[in-house]
């Protein structure tokens, strides 16, 4: 164990790691590689020298990634409008399993259902993006003939002390060895959940100020935690508020029984609670706002104060028993928290699962051997191959006929067909209704309820890390920023992969942005997401370049740091439809059973739905674990015809 207490993201951070670039590369569609078929299917691109020189690589492509143009050209005139080709090429392939979607969650269905069924199995995987892996994205540069990786995407794993026995299995299977990738990420400060951080005020003359400590101990009454804040750009009279709130000596909730105070505190914004029982002035609120944003979507003014504080918002010395047995249980221990992280995040975890199912696309067998591996994309789709894996082709109906599953999708504008004795959805659930027209209003309704939350995970490579290491710390806190978090990319030392950090060294910059608004009252949380996602999709390149050499500038000019000069390559991963919706205390209440992930999640024939959406939480376990129900669906079928 790296420390004494491991949480998971919704306990305090799903995390922050690193997406690197040097190339400046434009995004572009990636060449589709071959899918063979019957000869009917003309157009598709067969096995040859001259196709797989048309593969880029994707994990090296920098620009608008994540959801990246191209993606979701047939995906949204479908949901939108109903648009999609009636007709379609028939390959002429038919498989045992087709999975529609190639994210953790499909990959985790494909390994679990080849491992239950025999490796003879003929299983096709389809994913719209350019790269596998969903949010489990790569990103892979070179700078100074040094390798540099980082997170796209999915970031990190909980203490796997939580896990399924299935989801631990699987992961060790294809490669992950636990205890050993506790030790090669010790001392990472990214890891320890920005133990010691900065925070960044720019103040509206602008003026700005970086005061370093550890803030999450002090905001919890740990440490010298009065000395701390008194250093803070705020008026005296805040900086007085917020020594009570992190104390531990005062009840905001006093005269109220446990019941009155978990009643309070789950229906009472947590922004309310800072400013009619704190009394924080309205400038004040965003201080606390920078992980809730990463966390949640949203600033405290739509989430609970329970929600808050129970994620490592300040509070839980404050309300009364038990909340403040909990604080000291979390935040009295000198111990800092910790959280595993891989070199390119979850991205591993995907391309250990790929090269489990399709060996030829890189060398290796184990966690050691992956992160320097360079993953030959022309072997993904290979005619003749027991599983393929087809990119760059967005599923636009699937519907059972008699006991096959004929799927339909779109590749480079062409549609095509393909067969399965079991289909196994594994996209957002969003997308499913209309894929699946054939499924029952109610459970339509129940995929169609929760709404992704939008993120933007932005990598920067700078040549020198000196500005950086010289500010002082290794995490900052941004509240009133366009990115609330400023970090740097894991330094989680494997056989074959160690990031570049002696001084001088390149190194990549990580900035979190939540595109939703903080001035969301009276709204759900669900409507803001989707107002957010609209105008994320509508912001160019450009803007989000400008915002990101803005606030570098603001941190570290005064350490010589020079945004023309420095700044290598600027990568966007941009999720529109990014972590699952969780339920949240103020806009849901529904009795076991009747929740709608739960309706929504129900198997139709051969065809069932795996994803975290279908878990209603956007934890990795949870992927895994709604691929593995899936899987036992589809095998109940097979057996009980035996």
């Amino acid at each position: 164990m790296l420390g004494k207490k491991n949480i998971t993201r919704r306990d305090f951070l799903d995390g922050a790691a690193v997406a690197i670039a040097t190339t400046a590369v434009s995004s572009s569609t990636i060449a589709a590689t071959a899918v063979g078929g019957s000869e009917a299917a003309k157009g598709l691109l067969e096995d040859s020298p001259e196709a797989s020189k048309l593969i880029d690589y994707p994990p090296s492509l920098t620009g608008m990634r994540g959801n990246h143009p191209g993606s979701y050209d047939n995906a949204h005139p479908l949901a939108w409008n109903g648009e999609a080709p009636q007709s379609a090429t028939d390959t002429g392939e038919e498989y045992d399993l087709i999975v529609v979607g190639g994210g953790l969650s499909g990959l985790a269905a494909a390994c679990m259902f080849q491992r239950e069924r025999g490796s003879d199995q003929r299983i096709l995987i389809l994913d719209n993006h350019d790269d596998f892996g969903g949010h489990a994205k790569r990103n892979e540069f070179e700078s100074n003939g040094k390798m540099l990786l980082g997170i796209g995407g999915s970031v990190n794993l909980e203490d796997p002390s939580g896990y399924s026995e299935e989801t631990i299995g699987l992961l060790e299977e294809v490669g992950l060895d636990f205890k050993k990738l506790e030790t090669a990420m010790e001392g990472d400060s990214l890891a320890t959940l920005g133990d010691k951080s900065g925070l960044f005020f720019k103040t509206k003359s602008g003026a700005s100020k970086i005061v370093v400590g550890r803030w999450r101990r002090a905001f919890h009454g740990y440490g010298d935690y009065k000395a701390l804040i008194n250093k803070l750009p705020l008026p005296q009279a805040e900086k007085k508020k917020i020594i009570q709130l992190s104390g531990n000596d005062w009840d905001y909730l006093v005269g109220l029984s446990i019941e009155e105070r978990m009643d309070y505190l789950k229906t009472t914004p947590y922004h309310q609670f800072l400013s009619k029982k704190v009394g924080l002035s309205p400038d004040t609120l965003p201080l606390f706002d920078s992980w809730n944003r990463v966390l949640f979507g949203v600033s405290g003014t739509n989430i609970s104060a329970h929600e808050a504080i129970l994620t490592g918002s300040p509070g839980l010395g404050v309300v009364g028993w038990p909340w403040e047995m909990v604080n000291s249980y979390l935040f009295g221990d000198d111990e800092p928290f910790t959280t595993l992280l891989l070199p390119d995040g979850n991205a591993t975890l995907a391309r250990l699962m790929v090269r489990s199912l399709i060996p030829e696309v890189a060398p290796g067998n184990s966690m050691d051997d992956v992160a320097a591996a360079r993953f030959d994309y022309s072997m993904l789709d290979r005619k003749d191959a027991r599983v393929r894996l087809r990119l760059n082709s967005t599923a636009v109906n699937a519907q059972q006929k008699d006991d096959q599953v004929s799927v339909r999708y779109v590749r480079d504008g062409k549609p095509y067909t393909a067969k399965a004795n079991h289909c196994i959805m594994a996209c957002y659930n969003s997308i499913i209704p209309h894929i699946c027209p054939q499924l029952p209003a109610e459970q339509k309704e129940g995929l169609k309820y929760g709404s992704k939350i939008p993120l933007v995970w932005a990598s920067v490579v700078i040549k020198d890390n000196t500005p950086f290491k010289t500010a002082g710390a290794e995490l900052y806190e941004c509240p009133n920023g366009y990115f609330t978090i400023v970090t740097r990319s894991p330094t989680t030392k494997l056989r074959d992969y160690q990031a570049p950090n002696k001084s001088g060294d390149p190194m990549v910059i990580f900035m979190l942005h939540s595109p939703v608004s903080v001035d969301g009252a009276g709204q759900s949380a669900r409507d803001l997401f989707r107002q957010a996602r609209y105008k994320m999709l509508e912001t160019p390149f450009e803007t989000f370049e400008e915002e990101i050499r803005a606030q570098l500038t603001d941190l570290f000019a005064a350490h010589g740091f020079d945004a023309d000069r420095d700044i290598e390559a600027i990568t966007v991963n941009r999720w529109a439809h990014g972590y699952a919706y969780s339920y949240t205390d103020l806009d849901d209440s529904f009795e076991d059973g009747s929740y709608p992930h739960e309706i929504g999640r129900r198997q139709s024939g051969r065809i069932s739905i795996a994803n975290s959406d279908a878990g209603a939480s956007a934890y990795l376990n949870v992927a895994i674990d709604q691929a593995w129900r899936a899987v036992q669906e589809q095998l109940f079928i097979t057996n009980k015809q035996k």
